[in-house]
């Protein structure tokens, strides 16, 4: 006899329905558009918003701590999210944006580099994933190709060309730890041509898969793991790069 065992107890849309229950306000009200656009680095976020003229949503559930900008750019409404560092607030979060009715989700992140065809600066598009992260596990308990949506890629792939821009497309390790990035893995992921290493991409794409909407990940490589450890963390050739980077999203946005 069929159960509901497999059920979550806490769902996703039910926390939107009682928070605007609570609060009195719409779904509207809240800013979530269809196309979302999230970043884990609130300057990043806040220029986006800024060249697009996107107001800062007063009902975001989250309000300054992670906060949600809401426009309209080239005749489409979008919105922009500061995303929490890693798979369990990220995916969190996604959960609570698909019930608001988003269906596209793209990432706007940074990677440490595994390969030198990808040196800093360059841009990678995860296309597969090695997931050492936990939160993909609670989606999918059996192995499932992590990929992201396909039609992303290739918009992605194309805006970057027409922006001068350098992205490889290919595998990306993710991870929880990342001072756990042991001498002996990035070897051995090196050698089976894996491009770079975050801590969310995996877990976005098994949501992605899991809920059945559309979302793929820009990566800015920040910093390389070769024999040594090298980065450009604060440095204006990394800000320059995000800079590029984002007009490359945003080109995506305006031929989805």
């Amino acid at each position: 006899m069929p159960t509901n065992d497999d059920e979550p107890l806490v769902d996703p849309k039910k926390v939107v329905s009682n928070y605007l229950i609570r609060t009195g306000i719409s779904l509207p009200q809240l800013g979530v558009a269809p196309l979302v656009v999230v970043s884990w680095g609130r300057n990043v976020v806040q220029r986006l918003a800024e060249q697009t003229q996107a107001q800062l949503s007063q009902h975001w559930f989250y309000g300054d701590r992670h906060p949600l900008f809401h426009g309209v750019y080239a005749g489409r409404t979008v919105s922009f999210v500061q995303m929490p560092v890693g798979a369990p607030g990220t995916v969190m979060i996604m959960e609570e944006l698909i019930a608001c009715g988003a269906s596209t989700i793209l990432g706007l992140g940074w990677t440490g580099s595994l390969q030198p065809e990808a040196p800093i600066g360059s841009m990678i598009i995860p296309t597969t994933c090695l997931s050492e992260e936990g939160t993909s596990l609670h989606y999918f308990e059996e192995e499932v190709n992590l990929a992201p949506d396909p039609g992303l890629v290739a918009l992605l792939v194309k805006s970057a060309r027409l922006e001068g821009a350098t992205a490889v497309a290919g595998p990306l390790w993710t991870t929880d730890a990342p001072y756990r990035e042991l001498r002996y893995k990035v070897s051995e992921y090196q050698r089976q041509g894996i491009l770079g290493v975050d801590m969310e991409t995996s877990a976005m794409y098994a949501l992605g898969i899991f809920r059945g909407i559309r979302v793929c990940n820009l990566l800015v490589v920040s910093d390389q793991l070769a024999e040594e450890w090298d980065e450009a963390f604060g440095t204006e050739r990394l800000q320059e790069a995000n800079r590029l980077a984002q007009q490359v999203v945003l080109r995506t946005v305006s031929a989805l």
